[in-house]
């Protein structure tokens, strides 16, 4: 996967129905200088990541409010 860039962030908002964010709002997300931000690139990694794991064997989750 290659790492987004302001120019894809740019095309996804001008060119589909999203939250109307600023070209400083992109820009935060491409290169964070805050650090309490994650960085939207390392966000999608994680994903990725996930995305790659073998849920098949995963078993459903339990119904946490009857208690069983």
């Amino acid at each position: 996967m290659r790492r987004i860039s302001r120019e894809t962030l740019l095309r996804v908002r001008d060119e589909m129905a999203s939250y109307p964010w600023d070209d400083a709002e992109l820009a935060e997300l491409v290169a964070p200088k805050f650090g309490i931000i994650s960085g939207l690139a390392d966000l999608l990694a994680q994903l990725e990541e996930l995305r790659g794991l073998d849920l098949g064997m995963t078993p459903p989750a339990v119904d946490l409010e009857s208690g069983d």
